[in-house]
């Protein structure tokens, strides 16, 4: 998001810093007009606490430099130093509902629902990503507002680029996410066992749960685990020519993953919970369990109807979802403070 918008704060007249962990493999002082800060980032020592480290120094650095703004995208580690947030300038970007991950239990969990709350009163603005999460907020008192991810419109896609990575063209679905519970991967690896479809399984299956669910599955003839694909152009060209996108994402809002598939006008079959189900607009297909999926992937809808479908996603992305309005509703709410 921030490489998508702040060049084009820049463009309209603004001075923008983006700050940086010191260990990022792009050592950049400037990128289209923007300011990047590397501040030090101790993870590699300290692990999880080091994050919170980091967050201390952006804050103390940002508070020396006087900015008029400090937007804040998340707050699950910088909420322990929300005292000394200026609260008149800070907007603070609520992404997800952290504490109701899967993932995060007990203490964790209890401590992010605090994180959330300090966050919530101690910013002058809110941000949403989905209507969804704003209903949520609404019980602070701090005003909050609606602003959504953004994504690009992918016109075409080079199959050569699969051939070469020895991936399928055509006739697969399609999963990328990372692999924990609360994305129901596991209700995707079975639907795709059940069906018989051939399923292009991306994602880092070497933790804990991933290991568990890749011996489950990996002897299913019809489920490719390529692992991580950072390159983009491969990625897009899976998404271009999928008979299916399967997203289970479910704890988050208007997850970029969903926003980047529609954007390829990839057909979406999406965890049927509010958030997905807001942004797909009453495109695609909802599931709600492993019977639902499976019952979907044996009944993909033609070529015609995917086409209609893939025409709608891109336009919708265009109207909804396109990085200009985007950066332009954030100078509004910048305004409005």
């Amino acid at each position: 998001m921030a490489e998508r918008v702040c060049p084009l704060w820049v463009s309209a007249g603004h001075h923008v810093t983006v700050y940086a962990v010191s260990d990022h493999p792009e050592k950049l002082k400037k990128l289209e007009g923007v300011d990047i800060t590397h501040i030090f980032n101790p993870e590699k020592t300290f692990g999880l606490a080091g994050q919170f480290i980091y967050d201390l120094r952006c804050i103390l650095d940002a508070k020396q430099k006087d900015f008029d703004i400090i937007l804040q995208l998340g707050y699950t580690t910088s909420g322990l130093w929300s005292f000394l947030w200026p609260k008149q300038k800070t907007v603070t970007n609520m992404d997800g509902l952290e504490h109701t991950r899967a993932k995060y239990k007990g203490p964790l969990a209890l401590f992010l629902r605090w994180s959330e709350r300090r966050a919530a009163t101690r910013s002058k603005l809110l941000v949403a990503d989905n209507p969804i999460i704003a209903d949520y907020l609404n019980k602070y008192k701090t005003p909050c507002r609606t602003i959504a991810y953004g994504a690009e419109i992918i016109g075409s896609a080079n199959t050569e680029l699969l051939q070469r990575v020895g991936l399928p063209t055509k006739d697969y679905v399609l999963h990328i996410g990372r692999v924990q519970s609360d994305n129901h991967v596991k209700e995707i690896l079975e639907s795709a066992k059940a069906s018989g479809k051939i399923l292009i399984a991306i994602g880092d299956y070497s933790t804990t749960y991933g290991k568990k669910l890749y011996k489950k599955y990996q002897t299913c003839e019809n489920i490719i685990f390529p692992g991580n694909i950072y390159e983009k152009d491969v990625v897009n060209a899976l998404r271009k020519n999928c008979d299916a996108y399967l997203h289970g994402h479910s704890a988050g809002g208007t997850n970029p993953a969903l926003l980047e598939a529609m954007g390829c006008g990839a057909f979406v079959l999406a965890h049927g919970n509010p958030y997905n189900a807001s942004v797909l607009g009453g495109l695609g297909g909802l599931w709600d369990g492993t019977e639902e999926l499976t019952a979907m992937l044996e009944n993909l809808p033609n070529n015609e109807i995917r086409a209609e479908q893939s025409a709608l996603a891109q336009a919708r992305v265009k109207e909804h979802f396109n990085w200009p309005k985007i950066a332009k509703d954030y100078l509004k709410a910048f305004q409005s403070i």
